[in-house]
């Protein structure tokens, strides 16, 4: 019977030998139960993907890194999925051990990447390499994790109506108590906007989309903001995971886009607002951000995908300080 700290103590000889045993593994009618090695790896999933999305027919469309690892495992993709709902607490038969290790990681984020480089670090020993077990998260040798996105739930004042909704869905199905289930739904909803802004920043190419800034050598340093065009308070759960919501922009542009004085119609054309038209004439220094340095049309690579026009037209129609022009 596992523990809490099977996963949280976890040492490189511990993995190791976890790992002779998952290389040495068949496959049978009757799976094996998961190892830690295997559940760090799997709450890893969790910033790349959310489980719940997947299942049944639709398993296949799966990130390519779930499949990797359920190759790996000598599993069934459907078996790393669900062990994924398991540890937040989403299935009523998952171990107290799992969500209660999904809590400590909410708790202690740092704790994260030690595990996932010792992981990594005995599986390289044994002989697997990145072809077959890749840095997935690239957090190789990196010995802190800061969420992204998170400024933005800072400024939601239906937060916490949203985690209560959350929480007591986790309460119906687990023995656990308020402080408890009120942690996991919190955690996911933090990485569940985690994914929402490294999938924006992701598909404008760590691009400002206002003026083409590209920090991409400094990463980690909070030069680009990914926020949703629609706000979250405003969303169905759906339309917060949606990167069609969001837009990459410097925090300057940020600001503006967040506050409308600037916005985006649905052929993509940026407008100013009327009083930031004014400031750029009066006030020294915003012609420099709003002036040249604003693109005259959103900036789209070109394998990107575009933003939703419902989300476009929400935005200029609710926070826009102006009227657009058609």
């Amino acid at each position: 019977m596992r523990s809490l700290s099977d996963y949280l103590d976890l040492t490189v000889e511990q993995a190791r030998s976890q790992w002779s045993q998952i290389l040495r593994r068949q496959q049978k009618p009757r799976q094996e139960p998961f190892t830690p090695v295997e559940a760090i790896l799997c709450y890893g999933l969790f910033f790349v993907m959310d489980p719940h999305r997947f299942g049944g027919g639709s398993m296949h469309r799966a990130p390519k890194i779930l499949h990797d690892l359920a190759e790996l495992f000598v599993r069934p993709p459907g078996s790393v999925n669900n062990k994924m709902m398991n540890l937040d607490g989403s299935r009523a038969n998952a171990g107290a051990h799992e969500w209660r290790f999904f809590i400590e990681m909410a708790a202690d984020p740092d704790q994260f990447p030690h595990l996932y480089n010792r992981v990594l670090l005995a599986a390289r020993d044994m002989g697997v390499g990145p072809e077959r077990l890749p840095d997935f998260l690239a957090l190789e040798g990196i010995k802190s994790f800061d969420l992204l996105g998170q400024e933005e739930l800072s400024r939601q004042h239906t937060f916490d109506a949203v985690l209560e909704v959350k929480a007591a869905k986790r309460r119906a199905r687990l023995l656990a108590n308020e402080e408890e289930t009120t942690r996991i739904a919190e955690h996911e909803i933090r990485v569940g906007q985690h994914r929402f802004a490294k999938q924006v920043l992701e598909n404008f190419a760590h691009s400002c989309g206002f003026c083409g800034f590209s920090p991409r050598s400094l990463p980690r340093n909070k030069l680009l903001v990914a926020s949703h065009i629609k706000p979250w308070s405003a969303c169905t759960d759906r339309e917060r995971m949606d990167h069609r919501n969001g837009v990459a922009a410097c925090p300057t542009h940020d600001a503006a886009f967040d506050s409308g004085l600037i916005t985006v119609n649905g052929g993509l054309r940026v407008h100013r607002a009327p009083n930031l038209e004014i400031s750029t004439r009066a006030d020294p220094g915003v012609d420099q951000y709003f002036g040249q340095a604003l693109k005259r049309k959103l900036i789209i690579p070109e394998q990107a995908e575009r933003p939703g026009d419902p989300y476009l037209a929400w935005h200029h129609e609710h926070i826009f300080q102006g009227v657009v022009e058609t």
